[in-house]
Order: structure tokens, then sequence, then C-alpha cells
């Protein structure tokens, strides 16, 4: 009888653990970064691959708060395309409905992301608007970015500031974002310092907001060990690579590498998934979506 009840019991516990890990492996994160007008991407690819987080590279602050899409056009050159101007949606139907259309029919897609980077005056900008006017849901940086996620259906904004790294403007802004009702997530190479203390002031006022790190494990940031940022932090990080590209060929991490690198972190530090960073690589030199996220999916279940 004490037998019998000791492997029920170790059955029941098994049982829990097992669901458990199911729970959790439903929300390990497999992303891709999308780069280029995201018109000109191969939908179906993306949506069938086993990515289940796509973020758009990316949306420009200008000085007056109006919100452009840095994206490029067929010939390759930069479009600095107009999506909100006062506060209002002015993207257009097809760029809107292309973006919605991630997160419909038949498609992996959970979660799409839009991306801010230091790349131009985007974070002074934000910088200035927040000092002057406040974050108020009657300011233009509250309209416009509430206008961007009705008409885009976004689900998180992607910090990616590599050179202001002003606490007090990033902590207003990334509140504000949750008001609206974007998840908050970064995307660092460096200055950890700075992160940890975004992060500890804006967990202090919205608890669950800032949820996902994307480390950038390349370039830059090629040195950068997963688990002193998990240990810095205090939560699982999700490593970035980039796709083998012809900008940065040493850079470049094939399907293979990507599978041990992401295995290896996994194993080490039972870190919160994987993904990459794809400046348009994957169709301009013919590689596969499907490769690709097939290393994260056996990987990260």
């Amino acid at each position: 009888m004490c037998s019998h009840m000791s492997i029920s019991t170790m059955l029941f516990g098994l049982f829990l653990l097992a669901s458990t890990f199911t729970s959790v492996d439903a929300f390990t994160v497999k992303s891709i970064f999308l780069f280029k007008d995201v018109i000109q991407s191969n939908t179906t690819a993306l949506k069938t691959s086993g990515f289940n987080t796509l973020l758009i590279f990316r949306i420009g602050v200008l000085t007056n708060g109006d919100l452009v899409y840095y994206s490029t056009g067929s010939a390759g050159e930069a479009v600095d395309a107009p999506v909100v101007t006062n506060g209002s949606y002015v993207g257009g139907a097809a760029l809107a409905d292309k973006i919605k259309s991630f997160k419909s029919g038949t498609t992996d897609i959970e979660r799409v992301e839009i991306s801010l980077v230091s790349h131009d005056t985007t974070f002074q900008n934000i910088r200035s608007l927040i000092n002057a006017d406040g974050v108020g849901s009657d300011t233009i940086l509250y309209k416009g970015f509430d206008a961007l996620k009705a008409a885009w259906g976004l689900d998180a904004f992607n910090n990616d500031d590599e050179s202001v790294y002003d606490v007090s403007s990033t902590v207003s802004f990334g509140v504000m974002l949750g008001d609206i009702g974007y998840k908050y997530s970064i995307a660092p190479y460096t200055n950890s310092g700075f992160w940890s203390n975004v992060k500890s002031q804006i967990d202090a006022t919205v608890p669950e907001l800032f949820d996902t790190v994307y480390l950038q494990v390349y370039d830059g940031g090629a040195s950068n060990d997963p688990g002193t940022w998990q240990d810095t932090l205090g939560m699982p990080v999700v490593p970035i690579v980039w796709v083998t590209n012809d900008a940065k060929p040493s850079q470049g991490t094939t399907v293979a590498q990507a599978r041990t690198k992401f295995s290896d972190w996994s194993s080490q530090y039972q870190v919160a998934g994987g993904g990459y960073w794809n400046d348009y690589d994957i169709e301009k030199l013919g590689s596969s979506y499907e490769s690709y996220g097939g290393a994260l999916t056996d990987i990260f279940p």
C-alpha cells in the first residue's frame, strides 16, 4: 500500500513537472529581425518556418513627434516613409494589412514588435519631447505610438538605443508604451548597467511590462556572454546572432553554427530562446528561413 502510494505520488509529480515544462516552452522566443520594407519580404516563409516573434526594423521619431518607417525601395534605395503625422496614421492600408497578416491565417507568429535604434536622432528627439511635454495621453508621442499600434496590430516595442542612454526619458517612454498596451523589450549590445537601471525602474512602476531581452552576440556584442547578462538583469535573455551575410561576412552565422551556439546557451544558461539579426540577408543571399527557423524549433521546442 505504501509502495503503491509512493509510485502514484511520483507519477503525479512527474505529470506536474511535464506540464510546467510545456507551459514554459510555449513561450520560448524564436525571433527574427526584419530589415527592409516588410512588403517585400516572403510573408509565407516567415509565417511558417517556426518563428513566433517578428521584430520590424525600424521606426524613427522626428523632432515634431511624427513617425517614419525607415525602409528600402525596390532598387535598394533608402526610403523614409511617413507613417504617423500629427498623431494620426498615414502609412497606408497596404503596409498595415501586410503587418497585420503576419498573425492571421496559417502562421506560427504570436508577437510582432517595432524597433527603434540610434542610427539617427530618434532617442534625442524622444528625450526632448518628454522633457518638454511629458508622456500624457494628450502628447504627440502618446498619440503617435497609439495610432501605430492600432494600425499595425503591434504587440510590443523594442528599444535598441545604442548611444543616448538617458535613464529618465527611457523609463518614462517605456511606461507610456505600457499604458498604450505595448509590451517592452530591449536589444542591447553593451552598457549592461544602464539597462539594469532601466529595467529596475520600469519593473517598480509597471511589473511585467519589461519582458524580453534580445542580446546581441555578434559584431559589437560578439563577446557578450548570455549568462553574465542574465545575472546582471535578473532575467533570462534571448541571444541573437547574425545570419550569413555579405555586409560583414566574418560576423555571419550558418545554420549549423547557430544550432551549436543555441544548444550550448540553452544547456549552460537556460536562455529564454534564440533569434537572428537579418539585414534582409536570408532572401538576398538565397538562404532558407525554414532552415534557420528549424534550428530554433529543434532546440527550443
